[in-house]
């Protein structure tokens, strides 16, 4: 009788070993099938490169976000350390941190994960801006680069430009309100500032009468009632003559002309807190406001100040210039790209929102109500004169951009007269009659409480 040939522990443990072997194989296929259908990863980067050298931010998880970073990857793929630097939507970039990381840490008030109000961007309550980090990748997907200039048409307060200065481009804003202008060039310059030098100037000691300056000076503001001309003014040029013939003397004509023009933002963020948040369980004193919004400005001013040298980042040229998006001060063919947000003022009254600013400075708004798109006419009437106006404004995009060359739209589908609009439609059906080769319209859902728009839609449109 045969008797069977003994197993020993090690033999059992082999084939045991051998059995989980198999099975691992077997399951690390099938993950690798599945990671490759769901990465996000894995869609967006070329198959060769390691992917775990590269990582988007924890927040990028909408279908449009992973869009736009797959866009501006496409565009910089074949040099990773300048994607690195520009990056909107990756962490980390080659196995370093991007610029973004450390950009999107300075922090400010109301500032949701990587994608708005940091750097300068929350200066001034402007409603109706959009986000720094979609616009820094349209900006990627274009190719603007170092002398090449990105418009805004429709400036608003200066996302568009301080995306653009931040990653080493030029860029040129064109805005018809002129109080707007001013929030922008202030926000822009303010990236410029020495901190410290900032810091060791201006101390709390001098915030009482700096505060009481521009408290006083409002009456001597109002009594130069201010009809400024919409005629491509430069708004550093509108900035000097507020100083020169609206402000009356004071220490705080002395202080550098970026210093007192932040000075005075800051109060008008106080103003605008004190407006809107009186009687509200937030409601402060005005002169509190203004000592808090003095100190978070100047956190931001710090963390900019010391982002900006530790990664060596010098503000490209921009200019901001009062004028109007229906006749562009700018030769044909002259610019890379536009990024911009056309106003929703047929939903929105931009000029009543922003009427304590526009008052204060002693602007005249009749005119600017007469000027602004969207504000013009009553009624079904002032909804063809924005349908009539909004294709101007894209005709004129198309003139000045170069061949080739995109111009990227964000707007929302508003509610007029009860109605939803559909702009992104019109727009997309007036492209090839204009010229454009190339339309195509990228979905984002609006998230939140906030039901009078259910999506906005950037429209990109190729020359």
């Amino acid at each position: 009788m045969n008797k069977e040939e003994p197993v020993s522990l090690f033999d059992f443990v082999e084939s045991e070993g051998s059995k989980n072997r198999k099975e691992n194989k077997t399951e690390s296929l099938l993950l690798g099938t599945l990671k490759k259908r769901i990465d996000p990863l894995s869609w967006i980067l070329d198959p060769h490169l390691p992917k775990e050298n590269f990582e988007l931010f924890e927040d990028v998880g909408q279908i449009y976000e992973l869009q736009l970073a797959k866009m501006e990857y496409e565009t910089f793929k074949h040099n990773l350390e300048l994607f690195r630097k520009r990056t909107a939507y990756f962490k980390i970039v080659n196995g370093e941190k991007s610029y973004h990381y450390f950009i999107s840490k300075v922090k400010g008030k109301g500032q949701i994960g990587h994608t708005n109000q940091y750097l300068t961007h929350w200066f001034y309550p402007y409603k109706g801006k959009f986000h720094g980090q979609m616009i820094k990748a349209i900006i990627n997907f274009i190719g603007a680069y170092e002398d090449d200039i990105v418009l805004d048409p429709f400036m608003g307060s200066g996302t568009t430009l301080i995306e653009a200065t931040t990653i080493g481009t030029k860029s040129m804003g064109i805005e018809i309100n002129p109080a707007l202008c001013i929030v922008s060039q202030i926000k822009l310059d303010s990236l410029r500032i020495n901190y410290p030098e900032f810091k060791k100037a201006i101390t709390k000691m001098h915030l009482s009468k700096i505060f009481t300056y521009f408290n006083e000076a409002k009456k001597y503001l109002q009594e130069r009632i201010w009809a400024i001309e919409a005629e491509n003014q430069d708004a550093r040029n509108i900035l000097d003559e507020l100083w020169e013939n609206h402000f009356p003397n004071s220490f705080v004509k002395d202080y550098p002309f970026e210093w007192r023009n932040l000075l005075l933002l800051i109060y008008l963020h106080a103003l605008s807190d004190y407006t809107y948040l009186k009687g509200t369980s937030k409601e402060r004193s005005f002169k509190e406001f203004f000592y808090i919004n003095f100190d978070e400005y100047s956190q931001t001013l710090k963390g900019t100040y010391e982002t900006f040298k530790k990664l060596d980042i010098t503000p490209k040229e921009y200019k901001v210039i009062l004028g109007s998006a229906l006749n562009l001060p700018l030769p044909s063919e002259s610019i890379k790209g536009v990024v911009t947000s056309p106003p929703y003022s047929i939903a929105l009254d931009y000029v009543k929102n922003d009427l304590h600013l526009l008052n204060y400075l002693g602007i005249n708004t009749k005119k600017l109500r007469k000027e602004m798109v969207g504000l013009k006419g009553r009624k079904m009437e002032k909804l063809r004169l924005y349908e009539e106006d909004i294709r101007r404004s894209v005709e004129e995009m198309y003139r000045v951009l170069k061949k080739d060359g995109w111009a990227a739209i964000v707007l929302g589908d508003v509610v007029v007269n009860g109605k939803r609009t559909d702009f992104c439609k019109k727009i997309i059906e007036w492209a090839p009659e204009i010229g454009f080769v190339d339309a195509y319209p990228m979905k984002r859902p609006i998230l939140g409480g906030f039901a009078r728009l259910r999506y906005e839609y950037v429209l990109f449109l190729q020359k």
